[in-house]
């Protein structure tokens, strides 16, 4: 606490819960003096949720991240990554985006680090693989498909045709079968502008180690999307594993060989690697351990003063499940709700004021598999094709963060509902100086011709 009397909380990471238990904290400032500051490296939160649509081009990649600086009018935002976090000397070290490592001392911190994607070490993923967990992602998925399309109507050698147009999704969770039904539909848009090819040219694979897909839509959707999936020409394996992609080639467990130019990983998630530079109690499976009330607690139950946790990382009990004990799954619905709790549990505690415990019953689950499709379970109401594509829209029209990416989102929907889905991909962008070294190089190759000697090499 300062000189002043005012409580220092610092909120690890800008993600869902990061974002909003700063906003919660805001509204509350004239309850406890606090001062707020968000640590997180990338300059915006994304809204996860969206991303199958900004692969699939119906949503532009900005338009599903909210800028923490110009969200937070009064929370200081630093761009930079936590290397390490004291509970025991309340306070965190952190590698600015400036070179700069500094420490932050604070008097109440909140984990709010979220997951990662979980990978195995598998030989070959590293190099040829790729995750659907961000918006550069999703976006570079998009233009994946466009390119291979591109230079898979070009070449003349039909193995390597085969190896472009080859595409292979590892994990069928419902986040992988919106990101492949996305991406397939986004094909056949690309195709028509390819009298060359075909769908037929065209191979998608679904990769899943269990016995159904999209199992968070329950046991009769789940089978719904999987003959959904087999009607659109999907290659479905089920209770299979891939021990190996080295050198691009697919190995599955079934002993099947798939050259695949695409490879996109989406076989789950786990939490944040920087938890293991932290003294905060974790659970079996890395999570930081939490009670009902979001307060970081030791294994004994024991609270950890002025530490909080909720969200991807955090391993908070349900305490709504019948069968005990329980906890909540990783997903935006539980993380939003946590950390709007979370806020009015902090000021709580330091007004001496009640704190709440967290519980929520899930309203329900929707997948969207593209224009027109999807899968959803929403209190009890199974819902297929249309109707549950429209709830997912309609529901996320609603709950995307600020009235500015709302509005940019839904008039992004009307947009491509009246004009044709634009297919220009954005690779350039990867590379954005490569135009202007090309030119400088070939300047550089006229002058040392000139003048009699070879160029640098540099």
């Amino acid at each position: 606490m300062t000189a002043s009397g005012t409580t220092r909380i610092l909120i690890l990471g800008g993600g869902y819960v990061g974002l909003y238990t700063a906003w919660g904290l805001e509204k509350r400032r004239g309850e406890a003096p606090i001062d707020v500051t968000v640590v997180e490296p990338n300059p915006y939160m994304t809204y996860q949720p969206l991303l199958p649509e900004v692969a699939g081009g119906h949503v532009q990649p900005r338009h599903v991240t909210v800028p923490l600086v110009s969200a937070l009018k009064r929370t200081r935002v630093i761009r930079g990554a936590i290397t390490g976090v004291s509970l025991a000397e309340r306070s965190a070290s952190v590698a600015a985006i400036d070179g700069s490592t500094r420490t932050l001392e604070f008097d109440q911190v909140v984990f709010a680090l979220g997951a990662v994607t979980r990978t195995f070490p598998t030989p070959g993923l590293s190099e040829h693989g790729i995750g659907f967990k961000t918006v550069e992602e999703a976006a570079h998925l998009r233009d994946r498909v466009i390119e291979n399309i591109a230079k898979a109507a070009l070449t003349t050698d039909p193995v390597e045709r085969r190896r472009l147009l080859t595409f292979v999704f590892i994990g069928g969770g419902y986040t992988g079968v919106e990101a492949l039904s996305e991406l397939l539909d986004l094909s056949r848009r690309t195709l028509a502008a390819q009298p060359s090819l075909s769908m037929g040219d065209v191979t998608w694979h679904l990769v899943e180690a269990l016995d159904r897909v999209a199992p968070e839509v329950g046991p009769e959707l789940s089978e719904w999307t999987l003959n959904h999936l087999r009607s659109r020409g999907v290659h479905i394996h089920l209770k299979t594993t891939m021990p190996s992609c080295e050198g691009g080639v697919v190995e599955l467990s079934s002993g099947e060989r798939i050259p695949a130019a695409t490879i996109v990983w989406t076989a789950g998630v786990k939490p944040n690697p920087i938890l293991d530079a932290t003294d905060a109690p974790r659970g079996p499976r890395g999570h930081v351990m939490a009670d009902a009330r979001l307060r970081v607690v030791r294994e004994d139950g024991e609270p950890v003063g002025g530490a909080w946790a909720a969200g991807d990382g955090a391993q908070v009990p349900d305490l709504t499940a019948d069968k005990q004990p329980a906890y909540y799954p990783p997903n935006a619905q539980n993380a939003v709700r946590q950390a709007k709790l979370l806020a009015r549990n902090i000021i709580a505690d330091l007004t001496g004021g009640t704190m709440e415990e967290y519980r929520h019953a899930s309203v329900g689950t929707v997948a969207e598999y593209g224009i027109g499709k999807g899968a959803g379970l929403i209190k009890g109401v199974r819902l297929r094709g249309f109707p549950a594509w429209l709830a997912h829209r309609a529901y996320h029209g609603v709950a995307m963060p600020t009235l500015d990416r709302k509005w940019r989102i839904i008039t992004g929907w009307l947009a491509d509902a009246v004009a044709p889905r634009d297919l220009s991909p954005m690779s350039a962008l990867q590379d954005p100086r490569r135009a202007f070294r090309e030119t400088a190089d070939a300047t550089d190759r006229a002058a040392a011709a000139a003048a009699g000697k070879a160029p640098d090499p540099s």
